[in-house]
């Protein structure tokens, strides 16, 4: 293929892919914890070396893009509901599964039959001690995310907590991976976050930080940007086509 024509078609599946991540953040701006996606390109050192060996500089292949997750938290929101949960602070809650376990900051849970506190779609919240029972009413859920039983009393007027949230983070730039339903698979040592920076917020819902005006604009460059690449390769196919009608003439 003429290296002209890759290099554009190269940038226009750029484009497109950033599309497709920029669409999907406005389609899930209302989703409750859900973590915007950032396509970026790889930086040029590295898009030089992978040339040297990759044939024709600009080709798909030697400019392939990266997507990550941003993992600013979002603004808080109340909800008045006992099993609505939010991280004030950093930290993922732990959600067991067939494939394994995950993490989400989607906090809408739930209490299915058995009487395990579960996500919507039915995967067990886990605790310090495993999966977590709930006591018979409404519980109380602190900062440090303990589970009282206020019908259960501690002695000094206080509530006996029956089970303990875990709460685990991962050092930065640990790889994640969205696997669906408000959860991620992530790479790396998870380890307990530290009692004094917890902060579970019951009767709150955490917002996806996703700003609408930020993915619009980003909408609005990447479409111009693919009609200039668009217009680039109309011109170049017209530039070649006139070149090839002269040259036949003049013979």
């Amino acid at each position: 293929m003429n290296e002209i024509l890759s290099l554009v078609l190269g940038s226009m599946q750029s484009d497109v892919t950033r599309l497709e991540r920029t669409g999907m953040n406005i389609a899930n701006a209302g989703t409750v914890g859900y973590k915007r996606e950032i396509v970026s390109a790889m930086p040029f050192a590295a898009r030089v070396g992978a040339a040297n060996g990759a044939g024709v500089p600009g080709t798909p292949e030697s400019t392939p893009l990266s997507v990550r997750f941003d993992p600013r938290p979002g603004t808080l929101k109340s909800t008045g509901q006992s099993l609505d949960l939010a991280l004030g602070g950093p930290g993922w809650f732990e959600v067991a599964t067939d494939q394994g376990v995950t993490y989400t900051r989607q906090g809408n849970f739930r209490v299915d039959s058995r009487g395990r506190l579960v996500t919507q779609q039915g995967h067990p919240v886990m605790g310090t001690a495993g999966e977590i029972q709930m006591p018979a009413g409404q519980p109380v859920i602190d900062a440090s995310g303990r589970i009282l039983d206020p019908a259960v009393p501690a002695g000094a007027g206080r509530a006996q907590a029956v089970a303990q949230l875990k709460v685990v983070q991962f050092e930065g730039g640990a790889p994640m991976d969205r696997v669906g339903e408000g959860r991620f698979r992530i790479e790396g040592d998870a380890a307990a976050v530290p009692e004094g920076a917890l902060q579970v917020q019951q009767g709150f819902l955490e917002n996806s930080n996703v700003s609408h005006m930020h993915e619009m604009v980003r909408l609005m460059e990447t479409m111009r940007h693919m009609e200039t690449m668009q217009k680039v390769a109309i011109g170049y196919d017209d530039m070649l086509a006139t070149s090839i009608r002269k040259l036949g003439e003049g013979s």
